[in-house]
């Protein structure tokens, strides 16, 4: 089968990156699997698995028997959720890309409410940050990222609350055509920033959020801080050179 035309049996790809998420992986794919299946039998879940030292390879191939849907991919150089991202829309076959953390902070029942909004948005976030959305997060989580989405708002003008959600729904032209360069977190911000500067139309949606159970966090606001910050004033750079050209 040609793979344009394999293409066009895809719908939307679910984009997971997972490190050291072997205890979480199970219930996540159970859990996207049923929430994909109530849209479309045109769905495809990968899971980028980043560099990970536990057994989440062995897990993923199991669960490939299971979940004919699921593919998984296995990285082994130039670890970071920046790289593993591009990584996974790189693989994506679909029109429309969903991303959620590996983690089980996200809903994958949530899922239908973003896509309800693809007829009038490009780009629909998950956020922590608007009226009904529920988040458990520590304080001092709270109040850090809190910081940050008010500098990314303020610096760049998008208006969005919860920049570093990585709950989202979006038209894979948009990752096909803006430049993504993060290699860590950064990609977080970069992606809805860029996308924005592009003029895609982006909207956010209250979503329930919930702490980690199992496996360690990956996210340092102070080790990722400084690449939030490029990716900002990239992304202020652009503008003002836009807004020049006008």
């Amino acid at each position: 089968m040609p793979a344009t035309e394999q293409q066009s049996l895809i719908e939307y790809s679910a984009i997971v990156p997972c490190r050291n998420e072997a205890g979480n992986i199970p219930i996540l794919v159970q859990q996207i699997d049923a929430a994909l299946k109530k849209l479309t039998d045109k769905y495809e879940i990968i899971i980028v698995n980043d560099n990970s030292s536990d057994n989440s390879s062995e897990v993923l191939a199991g669960l490939e028997k299971t979940y004919q849907k699921l593919r998984h991919i296995d990285r082994r150089i130039n670890p970071g959720v920046g790289y593993t991202k591009r990584e996974g829309f790189a693989s994506a076959k679909g029109k429309y890309i969903i991303t959620m953390d590996g983690d089980l902070s996200h809903e994958p029942e949530e899922i239908p409410r973003f896509v309800a909004l693809l007829d009038k948005y490009d780009l629909i976030c998950g956020s922590r940050y608007v009226k009904t959305a529920t988040a458990e997060m520590s304080f001092f989580r709270e109040a850090i990222s809190g910081v940050f989405n008010f500098f990314f708002r303020t610096l760049v003008g998008i208006p969005i609350k919860d920049m570093t959600s990585g709950f989202r729904v979006f038209k894979k032209e948009i990752v096909d055509n803006v430049h993504l360069k993060s290699t860590g977190f950064g990609i977080y911000v970069e992606i809805p920033m860029k996308a924005h500067l592009k003029g895609y139309r982006i909207t956010e949606v209250p979503i329930t959020h919930h702490k980690r159970i199992k496996g360690v966090s990956k996210l340092n606001f102070f080790k990722q801080g400084p690449e939030y910050v490029k990716v900002a004033l990239e992304a202020l750079v652009i503008k003002l050179h836009l807004k020049k050209n006008f």
